[in-house]
């Protein structure tokens, strides 16, 4: 299939899809700002101009909120940049235009992309779309919620510690997060800049590809049948349940059958990578608040509850705690350098457990006890960020709650191609099964 619209029928396209935003987002809320009257202006001229070349030509896209969009509500998920409005397109955003997009509206993160729930107490939050008593994950919760409602078929977001797999894992959609440096990140506010990403989110590889394209990321790879993955289950280093289990195992099976030589590789612990993470991460953070936006501490107040106390803590992290994170850091990413020069993928779970509760946003029962949310799944997708990795989430059955399971990918640095066209031979045979759009 192709990721275009017809050409003539972009404006009847591009106006369902806003009558759709309309009538279904208020009991999702994964938009922020919907850009109708332009978007149709754009969707009529793509009508009367046609460019074949275009390959998102035509197609929707929501845009996570901490790009900047020109005449879009430009707050960044926060009451610290109240009524603010972009002024100039990120440059990820112009890229998707010059490629035949049309950017519908802005989408829910959470606030300033530091955390995994993509809830506000007084901006307002995102549920997700299979159920709605349950967080999307985040940050790019906007994003997944949009695309597993049926609502766009491709979103923008960014990936600082799983921002984009773990939303995609949660609301059952596929996530890729690009490997650090690929694409541009310009016009985005950051978070930890040694870590964030650029990425997407969408019902089909057919749209990732064509994404990958906008940005002159060209499918070149075939995969080849003498290919080797690793299942990193220590990446996911607590118990997780017989559904979780049999989804990874699934997956293994699928890859053996494609011809696939399963390899052991010794990888650390996840609860070690995020242990030498989180001071790294935590450490950028504050710069970027305190230093880089100067928003912090002198508008703590504005801030919600979560991120201030983040940052609070953040602002403790010693100059020599950070140098041991990066060291850490370091050691870590010639781990994975040295399993992927052994095998071409590293297979493993998003999560040790489904999301939690919009009642409860912040913990999650997990391995018999109750825990935090950050601390029961971040293990598991950190490592990808540190060692600059990009990995593709797909979503591989349901969870004794009825909930996604997603499985990631990873591969060496720039086969963001390959693992797609994996994805996709995964989505050809069933393997991959993306939530209903509701």
């Amino acid at each position: 299939m192709t990721a275009r619209a017809p050409v003539g029928d972009i404006s009847a396209s591009i106006a369902r899809v806003i009558q759709r935003i309309e009538s279904v987002d208020e009991s999702i809320g994964s938009f922020t700002d919907v850009l109708a009257d332009r978007a149709l202006r754009e969707a009529g001229a793509l009508d009367v101009n046609p460019n074949p070349n275009q390959p998102l030509r035509g197609v929707a896209v929501g845009v996570k909120e901490l790009f900047d969009v020109e005449g879009a509500d430009n707050s960044y998920g926060s009451e610290v940049r109240r009524d603010l409005v972009g002024t100039t397109d990120a440059a990820a955003v112009s890229a998707l235009r010059r490629a035949g997009a049309v950017i519908v509206g802005n989408t829910r993160s959470h606030e300033f992309g530091w955390g995994i729930t993509t809830q506000h107490a007084t901006r307002g939050s995102t549920r997700n779309p299979v159920n709605l008593d349950r967080v999307p994950g985040g940050s790019s919760g906007g994003s997944a919620a949009a695309v597993a409602a049926g609502l766009v078929p491709l979103a923008l977001g960014t990936d600082t510690g799983g921002s984009i797999r773990i939303p995609a894992a949660f609301c059952g959609v596929i996530g890729l997060k690009t490997t650090i440096g690929l694409l541009p990140r310009e016009g985005i506010v950051p978070l930890a800049p040694s870590f964030d990403t650029v990425g997407f989110l969408a019902r089909e590889t057919a749209v990732l590809r064509a994404a990958l394209l906008a940005f002159g990321v060209v499918s070149t790879s075939a995969i080849s049948q003498t290919f080797s993955f690793a299942v990193a289950d220590s990446l996911c280093p607590y118990p997780t349940s017989p559904q979780r289990a049999e989804a990874l195992r699934d997956v293994g099976e699928a890859l053996v059958g494609l011809g696939a030589r399963r390899v052991e590789v010794d990888l650390p612990d996840g609860r070690d990578i995020y242990e030498a993470f989180v001071p790294y991460q935590m450490a950028e953070a504050f710069h970027t608040h305190n230093v880089v936006l100067g928003t912090f501490p002198s508008q703590a107040e504005l801030y919600g509850a979560d991120v201030r106390a983040r940052l609070e803590r953040a602002s403790k992290v010693t100059p020599s705690e950070y140098r041991e994170a990066r060291d850490a850091g370091e050691a870590l990413t010639q781990q994975f350098d040295r399993a992927l020069a052994s095998v071409d993928f590293v297979v493993n779970l998003v999560g040790c457990t489904g999301p939690s509760s919009v009642a409860r946003p912040e913990e999650v029962e997990c391995a018999g006890r109750t825990m935090a949310l950050r601390d029961a799944i971040m293990p598991s997708t950190v490592a990808q960020n540190v060692a600059g990795l990009p990995s593709v989430t797909i979503p591989v059955g349901l969870d004794e709650d009825g909930m996604p399971i997603g499985v990631q990918l990873t591969g060496a640095r720039s086969s963001e191609s390959t693992l797609v066209d994996l994805a996709g031979v995964l989505e050809a045979q069933g393997i991959v099964r993306v939530t209903s759009a509701g």
